[in-house]
């Protein structure tokens, strides 16, 4: 084997490697994988929308409650004054979700400020 094809296998490598570091992110008992789009724990895994990825990165960022037009501005880059209830529709969808994969009511939590994640 040449010293460049060496090289080059170590690059691919190390590439590789950050690929999946950076695939893989903890959040309270979880494992969210960004490549598959599943957030897992030791037993069960559940399968993610795009937009459902989004809002769990957004509130795992923000330690304090986010509103829904902070969500509705941040998440889905709406004006902040439009009446919608996307955000309710979506966070309830998903909590449902995790709730009968994971039997985890308070992976979201609602407060009167907002949506946070803890």
């Amino acid at each position: 084997m040449s010293i460049v094809d060496l090289v080059e296998d170590l690059n691919i490598n190390l590439i590789k490697q950050k690929y999946n570091f950076q695939s893989n992110f903890n959040i309270k008992n979880y494992s969210l994988n960004f490549n598959s789009r599943v957030i897992s724990n030791k037993e069960k895994q559940l399968k993610l929308t795009q937009r459902e990825m989004d809002i769990i990165l957004f509130l795992n960022q923000n330690n304090q409650p986010q509103s829904i037009n902070v969500l509705q501005n941040r998440v889905w880059k709406y004006e902040l004054d439009l009446e919608t209830h996307t955000v309710e529709t979506h966070v309830y969808r998903l909590r449902k979700k995790i709730k009968e994969t994971f039997n985890d009511d308070n992976f979201i939590i609602s407060e009167e400020a907002g949506y946070l994640i803890k």
